[in-house]
């Protein structure tokens, strides 16, 4: 290690010429790794979500997905309202706007309540756009504008700001130089920015790793900078010399700051035995933190301090030093309450660690959702072979305190209805086409030879468009709109029966 201490010491601008290069290069990489926010992609190959989605993207491949936005806007009369709806749909890629007059989904204490679609991804130029102009066009109107983004959020820059403000409280009190923690930050700062760099080879990371590797490898890799630090100043009352008191306590330093770190390098390797595969992003992307931590402590900070050493004299100030000799003296004397105070607390927080809600998003703040509530979409995938059994799962979800509505093919096209209900169930579809109930008591009273029963959706369109469209005595209610959307619904109803 002598020679190695050397030839650092010797080199040191050489050498930290060289890192800031990498450090630059890295730099640039940055904005080139790919960040995935579908956090799917880490399920369990075995779990039931994981499977439910790879089936839905083998046999569902031309199933088209939209994001939606919520807007609410206060205190509009029904003027207002129409002409807000009107326009929220002329916006440039919008696909619809979603509202109901008569429900309090969308009509409560004075606001009211739109919902866009769009189909472009969220975060995208597109669907951003959307959002700065819905913004802008009612920036005098009492709004809120939210998108429905179920990825993970990014770690709150306030909780980032006070943890280096209590991270650099800490360090320029404990330190002995006031300039020392700005050496301890610009060494690990250039260590996370190489890290977040080299994320480039893994390929993609995970938003939540990106979002909170930054202050972790800080906090994880600041004691090894403290560590050469005090060895130098030990090293340095003993030799005047500054480079040879360097080359002493860079040799003396180097097994205390690659044991620590390799402990912490391996215990977070161990994440990626995870089930939960972020654990492999984060285990592989923290380690990797740590590593190059240690790598810069042992070769930018010996040249940093050897740079600015008379600014770190010109700056000496008294070390705080906290007295423990107290605290040493009473936990001595009560070693054996204190035991069994530790034990009682391990048995306690066992049992307490069940009643602990575990969240997977960072939730924001959602004043519309204080206003209307949350809604969820939640996709059953099942296999079709017992409809019967189905309907009635269905039924028993409907029935379901938490559940406002179940959407299937057996509550929808496979559900049989009345004539009546069938107009009232095609009206609800808001499928483009009127069907006279006369006309449709006689389409039920031919299909069931003389009775009037009740028909799924499936078989009504299959019997207009196959049967009664082609019959000389009926074909001639049927007007061109109506014959299009049979056989719209025909192609849907044909689909659906594979789901």
């Amino acid at each position: 290690m002598k020679k190695v201490a050397g030839f650092i010491v010797d080199k040191h601008k050489l050498v930290l010429i060289v890192m800031l290069v990498i450090a630059v290069a890295c730099g640039v990489l940055i904005p080139k790794v790919e960040i995935n926010t579908d956090m799917t992609k880490y399920l369990p190959d075995d779990s039931t979500m994981s499977q439910g989605i790879d089936i839905m993207a083998e046999d569902f491949e031309n199933m088209t997905t939209s994001q939606t936005i919520r807007v609410m806007i206060n205190n509009l009369n029904q003027e207002q309202i129409t002409a807000v709806r009107e326009y929220l749909a002329s916006i440039e890629n919008v696909d619809s706007v979603s509202y109901v007059a008569d429900s309090e989904d969308y009509n409560k204490d004075g606001y009211t309540k739109f919902v866009v679609s769009t189909s472009f991804a969220y975060g995208s130029d597109e669907e951003v756009a959307i959002e700065e102009t819905i913004e802008k066009v009612f920036a005098s109107y009492d709004i809120e504008v939210m998108n429905d983004n179920t990825s993970t959020m990014d770690l709150p820059w306030g909780v980032i700001a006070l943890a280096l403000l209590l991270l650099l409280a800490i360090l320029f009190v404990m330190s002995g130089s006031w300039f020392e923690p700005i050496l301890f930050m610009a060494t690990i700062g250039i260590a996370v920015v190489i890290n977040m760099g080299t994320n480039i080879l893994m390929g993609s990371v995970s938003q939540i790793t990106m979002s909170i590797v930054a202050i972790l490898q800080l906090v994880l890799s600041m004691d090894y900078s403290i560590i050469l630090m005090n060895r130098y100043r030990q090293e340095k009352a003993l030799c005047d010399d500054k480079e040879e008191a360097m080359k002493s306590a860079w040799t003396s330093a180097f097994s205390s700051v690659m044991s620590s770190g390799m402990t912490t390098v391996i215990g977070l390797i161990m994440l990626v035995f995870m089930s939960f595969k972020i654990g492999l992003d984060l285990g592989v992307v923290l380690a990797k933190g740590v590593f190059l931590s240690m790598i810069c402590v042992l070769t930018i900070l010996p040249a940093l301090i050897l740079i600015f050493d008379e600014k770190i004299e010109e700056t000496e100030k008294k070390e705080f030093n906290l007295p423990m000799g107290w605290l040493a003296r009473f936990q001595y004397k009560a070693r054996k309450p204190i035991a069994v105070i530790f034990v009682i607390l391990l048995v306690a927080s066992y049992f307490c660690q069940n009643l602990s809600e575990t969240v997977y998003t960072l939730s924001p703040e959602d004043p519309i959702a204080d206003v209307f509530g949350t809604t969820n979409q939640i996709v059953v995938l099942y296999d079709n072979d017992d409809e019967e059994k189905m309907a009635e799962l269905i039924l028993e979800l409907e029935e379901h305190e938490d559940v406002k509505s179940v959407s299937s093919y057996s509550s929808t096209l496979g559900r049989a209805f009345t004539s009546q209900g069938m107009i009232d169930m095609i009206d609800g579809m808001g499928v483009a086409m009127s069907i006279d109930s006369s006309l449709l008591d006689v389409v039920y009273y031919s299909y069931y030879d003389g009775t009037l029963s009740s028909m799924t959706v499936s078989e009504v369109v299959s019997l207009i468009a196959d049967d009664i469209a082609v019959n000389p005595v009926f074909s001639g209610f049927i007007t061109s709109d109506i014959s299009s959307s049979i056989d719209a619904m025909k192609i849907f109803a044909d689909k659906s029966e594979l789901t």
